[in-house]
């Protein structure tokens, strides 16, 4: 796992620390230096400048997207924890930023298939690939979320377990090993949540 990953990592697990879904987002230059971060602050009621916050559209994606300036994004990357929905996978296309890395897959309201799918959406080409370590990362998050609302809605819990029991029985189990105990605690850094994952991931 390279920094600018570890980085969308940490904006998951603040996010998870605030009750909203583990989702981070980070913009790079062309050399790899961090432009923006942007993570979910759906159920937030504060915000910082530029900061979406409290409502539905408060996506880690838009967040960051929203704190960008310039001219020159298509020279730039955006990372996503997970498959930007819709909503956001239109925004990064009209932002200019050219190249997409993301991880988790998201099957119930992923957007990356609109690319190519109109002839607006086609007319600019996109760079799009997915880092297997932020896949297995942001699937363990959400497993933690077993007994919030958001296991609770069928539509998007049922297709999570079908396709990543894997990640969901590693979450279990770093669960009952106290690591999600440490980690809301602050009491073990990013780094060694994400070798605890790895341990336990089989």
């Amino acid at each position: 796992m390279n920094q600018m990953e570890l980085s969308v990592v940490e904006l998951c697990i603040e996010s998870l620390k605030k009750n909203c879904f583990p989702v981070g987002s980070i913009v790079v230059d062309e050399n790899q230096k961090i432009i923006s971060k942007g993570r979910n602050m759906i159920n937030e009621r504060s915000g910082g400048y530029r900061e979406i916050y409290g409502n539905a559209i408060a996506h880690a994606e838009l967040n960051a997207l929203a704190k960008l300036d310039g001219e020159h994004l298509y020279k730039y990357t955006i990372y996503c924890s997970m498959e930007p929905c819709v909503m956001c996978a239109g925004a990064i296309y009209m932002s200019g930023i050219r190249k997409i890395v993301y991880g988790m897959k998201d099957y119930l309201a992923g957007g990356l298939d609109l690319y190519g799918s109109t002839e607006y959406y086609s007319s600019k080409k996109m760079k799009v690939q997915q880092s297997e370590d932020l896949r297995i990362i942001q699937a363990v998050l959400i497993g933690f979320l077993e007994n919030t609302e958001y296991a609770r809605r069928e539509a998007f819990w049922e297709p999570y377990i079908r396709h990543y029991e894997k990640e969901y029985l590693t979450a279990k189990k770093l669960i009952s090993e106290g690591v999600l105990v440490s980690l809301m605690n602050s009491t073990i850094s990013t780094d060694e949540f994400v070798k605890a994952i790895y341990k336990n991931y089989r």
